[in-house]
């Protein structure tokens, strides 16, 4: 809900959706601060483990109004993502806007708008503001380290991914790493050689969605399109036609995944034996697992590497340290010197007041809000950046789009019970059949395309892309990429 004429706005991180907010923003002739902890802008691409990277092709992780360059590499290393996004910044003209190196510490409302603490090198400073919008993403800058019993007395190095800035910290150790997400599978992958031994320590896994599917098709062809979203649990607001093929054409999705997964059991060597008889193929199905927050994109050669042992791969939970040990729950005892936690990190927003979490409604698995962007109970007060998908850049890009349009009062608002009953529906939904964690109520990854013909349709745009003669086919079969958007962001 936005009160008021609005004349000036803080933005709160200097990452992907924080940038594309300032830009948009400043379009509308708003006055932008955009604050940072960071000395560097880029949020996540500001900093990152050994050899970080995106992990998904650029033609779906840019910003559609500012391609990346031609001689970029096909999946952008992080160091390069983050130079891009310094020239988006100053292609823009929003590099004034920013405050770099001063951290938000404090926020409440005073009268329609709001007052903020903020401490950088000087000092703390208090700053008014008519709009704030947090643009931290989903998590926190916490990392997520689980408490084992004996770690104490452990006389070796207990490190999360991050903290991993260069692989040669690995040399000649014996070396464990936990998790079974993206970065432990990259910190596990440049760890081969280096260290003495390595171990890959997972409670679950995960399908992996693998840059080419059968080695040809690259993933999007076969993920990200309008007929695969189809075949996805409907959206909240579904259609019809989805509702019936979920129905009485319920066998045809069903049997969509169950090839999916035989594909990818193939594919991806998933039945490869590793310690004690366990095979890496999961438990839950992959139209299930694939709404959990944990997303396996498989750096090349990572199973196969787990299938010529230079990977000892482990599926158990952790029991406890000892001096030198690592006591697994299924009884293993690995002798290791080093454990890499590539678990992920805590979410929350440490500056926002008690009562103000209460009026967002703040659950286990997050915060809802009316088109992952407002609640009415917390007017002049949005959120860009809280939607997970496999084009976060397009996604954070529309949200802010979306989200300066409605200051502008060129989209008008439902009213607010309706607004309420929205959010109650979206969290009904979401809680009544995804996976439980702490960034469900973020969570759209394959329904993405459904929440991005929300945001244009309430802007007045074409959710329909594809242009040309056989426009109606490309909407079926071909997948949607940044540039599909280049006009309405």
């Amino acid at each position: 809900m936005i009160h008021g004429k609005i004349k000036n706005a803080v933005v709160i991180g200097a990452g992907i959706s924080g940038l594309a907010t300032a830009k948009n923003l400043t379009r509308k002739g708003i006055s932008c601060r955009v604050y940072d902890r960071n000395s560097k802008l880029g949020g996540v691409w500001a900093d990152g483990y050994h050899g970080f990277g995106v992990q998904i092709p650029k033609d779906l992780y840019e910003f559609p109004d500012f391609p990346l360059p031609d001689e970029v590499p096909h999946y952008t290393p992080g160091p390069e993502f983050q130079k891009y996004m310094e020239e988006y910044c100053d292609h823009f003209g929003i590099r004034d806007c920013l405050q770099l190196g001063t951290r938000v510490t404090a926020l409440r409302r005073s009268g329609d708008g709001w007052t903020l603490e903020v401490e950088d090198e000087s000092g703390s400073n208090i700053v008014q503001t008519d709009l704030v919008v947090i643009a931290t993403g989903l998590y926190s800058e916490t990392p997520q380290m689980p408490e084992i019993e004996g770690q104490d007395q452990f006389q070796g190095d207990i490190l999360h991914n991050s903290q991993v800035k260069d692989i040669e910290m690995l040399r000649g150790r014996r070396v464990a790493v936990v998790g079974y997400g993206k970065s432990a599978g990259d910190i596990a992958g440049a760890a081969i050689g280096v260290a003495d031994k390595v171990y890959l320590v997972f409670r679950s896994t995960h399908w992996p969605v693998p840059r080419k599917l059968l080695g040809l098709l690259p993933f999007k062809w076969g993920m990200l399109t309008r007929l695969v979203a189809a075949m996805i649990p409907p959206y909240v607001r579904s259609t019809p036609v989805t509702r019936a093929l979920h129905t009485v054409g319920y066998p045809l999705p069903w049997l969509f995944w169950r090839v999916v997964e035989m594909l990818l059991r193939i594919q991806q060597k998933l039945g490869t034996r590793i310690a004690n008889g366990d095979t890496l193929i999961p438990v839950h199905p992959i139209d299930y697992d694939a709404y959990s927050e944990v997303t396996m994109v498989p750096r090349p050669g990572f199973i196969e590497s787990i299938s010529a042992g230079e990977i000892s791969a482990h599926r158990s939970g952790l029991r406890r340290f000892t001096e030198n040990e690592l006591i697994l729950e299924d009884g293993d005892t690995l002798s290791v010197d080093c454990v890499v936690f590539g678990t992920g990190w805590k979410t929350g927003f440490g500056f926002l007041p008690k009562d103000l979490r209460i009026a967002l409604g703040e659950e286990p698995d997050g915060i809802y809000l009316y088109r992952h962007i407002l609640h009415p109970d917390a007017p002049n007060l949005a959120f860009v950046g809280r939607a997970s998908s496999f084009m976060s850049v397009t996604t954070f890009s529309l949200q802010a789009r979306w989200l300066s349009e409605v200051v502008a009062r060129n989209v008008t608002l439902p009213s607010k019970g309706d607004m309420l009953a929205a959010i109650a529906s979206l969290r009904h939904w979401k809680q009544s059949w995804m996976p439980d964690g702490a960034a469900r109520s973020a969570t759209l990854l394959l329904h993405m395309t459904h929440y991005h013909d929300e945001l244009l349709l309430d802007m007045g745009a074409d959710p329909l892309r594809k242009t040309g003669i056989l426009a109606p086919l490309k909407e079926l079969f071909v997948p949607y990429q940044a540039s599909d958007f280049r006009d309405v962001i």
